[in-house]
């Protein structure tokens, strides 16, 4: 049976890096039968076999289907183990308050650079994990990974189906859901941690979605200067995160 906390990635660069990285859990390697031999591609295979990775052959098609990115496979996919990665179902029942914990939730960050620079800068606070819809596990890429600078494989990452019902349940369990909005008239230089909270970061593009909004019973705002009317979001994520622990969190 497939653990839970299993992600794929593809591509030959980033296989070869992520099996010679006796640190990462793998669990599978998939080739294409059409795969033509090469140096990096033997070495990665050789690799796989020293370390007793399973390794399975499909057609083409099979090989597309799993890697969800025929264009840029390269005719390999490897699965592998987020160990801090599982279910926000399974983990709400233990956040009570009045811990003073902080997660974050991402709403709508789907640029793959973007996604792994935000994970970067939250794993490197005290926040206590990141909440993604599985949409969003999808867009866990070669990319994001390498945007992430491997704190990947540091983060708690909590998965939900639907952004929006897992905030709901966690007002449910007494948490505070703050949604970081540009127009919010409450300032982050302001805010004070009191209990344990949810802040949630939206797209970058379109900010927060509506839907979101009206769950939130909070909104806070970053202070800009110089007519600066927006930040990327890991650039947001990372002086919200930095701010809030300082404020009181842990």
């Amino acid at each position: 049976m497939i653990p839970t906390n299993i992600i794929t990635i593809y591509g030959r660069k980033p296989i070869a890096e992520v099996i010679d990285n006796q640190a990462i859990n793998i669990w599978r390697l998939h080739l294409s039968k059409t795969n033509k031999q090469s140096i990096i591609l033997n070495q990665i295979i050789n690799a796989a076999k020293k370390r007793n990775i399973e390794i399975t052959e499909h057609s083409r098609k099979q090989l597309s289907f799993i890697s969800k990115n025929m264009r840029q496979d390269q005719g390999i996919a490897c699965d592998i183990e987020l160990p801090k990665m599982k279910s926000f179902n399974d983990y709400l029942p233990k956040l009570k308050n009045p811990n003073k914990d902080f997660l974050f939730a991402l709403d709508g960050v789907t640029n793959p650079q973007n996604l792994g620079m935000t994970i970067r800068s939250l794993t490197a606070s005290s926040c206590d994990g990141i909440l993604i819809n599985a949409k969003t596990l999808k867009n866990l890429s070669p990319l994001a990974i390498k945007a992430s600078a491997g704190s990947i494989f540091k983060s708690k990452i909590f998965v939900c189906e639907n952004v929006s019902d897992a905030l709901v349940d966690a007002r449910k369990k007494d948490l505070d859901v703050i949604a970081l909005c540009s127009n919010s008239k409450n300032s982050i230089k302001n805010f004070v941690l009191t209990k344990t909270s949810l802040f949630v970061l939206g797209n970058e593009t379109t900010g927060i979605s509506e839907e979101v909004r009206n769950i939130a019973n909070a909104t806070l705002n970053i202070p800009l200067m110089n007519e600066v009317e927006s930040l990327n979001v890991a650039v947001s994520a990372a002086v919200t995160a930095f701010m809030i622990q300082d404020s009181g969190a842990n």
